[in-house]
């Protein structure tokens, strides 16, 4: 049960954190936890005007993203930072079904503890518009992005972070044959274990021709996958390769 004090105290956060024209709400680090957050989405406040909602670093677990996938007055909302929490898998399989993941152009998702099961669930989502997923440093592996790479949701992506996520050459050989991202100009693949046969896969790509920015410091491609790299010719519009 939420106590008066901790519904008064939301109320003055939300006054302090939400921008003058109501549409972004700026609560990073407040560390709110999980009844903070269902205050928050029961607060006698214009939630229905917010598109752009940070709450990275709340203290957050599957019990507060429960409060937040049913929430139905965030129809507007477009971008959600929600890094630095614990949402964990079973946060992850409830929040891949809240009502406003078609609207969203951009997710945060770093450091959640998400695992396999949770990232599929996530890229399964009824996605429609998202052109920037982070899944930063959550060990979502293969299997999750080897689902992604053909989900039609993603057709819009333009910026995929995929630092740190236990991925392996399997799963970038998939990525790199993707007829889904097509538009895909960022990509982040750093300190994941991918060797020599992942880079000559990218290298070979014919549809992830529009990348622009490739980040793959702290793996193993070695001398010949940064070779490749470099001559790619479905890598024309490279401008910035990361190695170290």
């Amino acid at each position: 049960m939420i106590t008066q004090a901790k519904r008064d105290y939301i109320h003055r956060l939300f006054d302090e954190c939400i921008s003058e024209d109501g549409d972004s709400l700026e609560m990073q680090s407040k560390f709110i936890k999980d009844e903070g957050l269902e205050a928050l989405l029961q607060v006698d406040r214009p939630l229905e005007k917010i598109e752009n909602l940070d709450l990275t670093k709340n203290q957050l677990t599957h019990k507060g993203i429960l409060f937040l996938a049913n929430c139905s007055r965030l129809e507007k909302l477009k971008r959600l930072y929600i890094g630095e929490n614990n949402m964990a898998d079973r946060g992850a399989v409830v929040f891949a079904q809240a009502p406003f993941i078609p609207n969203l152009v951009h997710l945060d998702l770093r450091f959640n503890n998400i695992g396999p099961d949770g990232g599929l669930a996530l890229v399964k989502g009824p996605f429609k518009k998202i052109q920037v997923f982070i899944l930063q440093d959550n060990a979502t592996g293969d299997e999750t992005l080897m689902t992604l790479a053909k989900q039609p949701g993603f057709v819009h992506l333009r910026k995929l972070n995929l630092y740190r996520t236990d991925l392996s050459d399997m799963g970038i050989k998939t990525l790199a044959k993707s007829k889904v991202l097509k538009k895909l100009r960022h990509l982040n693949l750093a300190r994941n274990i991918i060797r020599v046969d992942a880079a000559l896969a990218l290298a070979r790509t014919k549809t992830l021709t529009e990348i622009e920015t490739l980040l793959m410091y702290d793996t193993f491609i070695g001398d010949k996958g940064v070779a490749a790299l470099l001559k790619s010719e479905g890598l024309s519009k490279l401008k910035t390769l990361r190695l170290t």
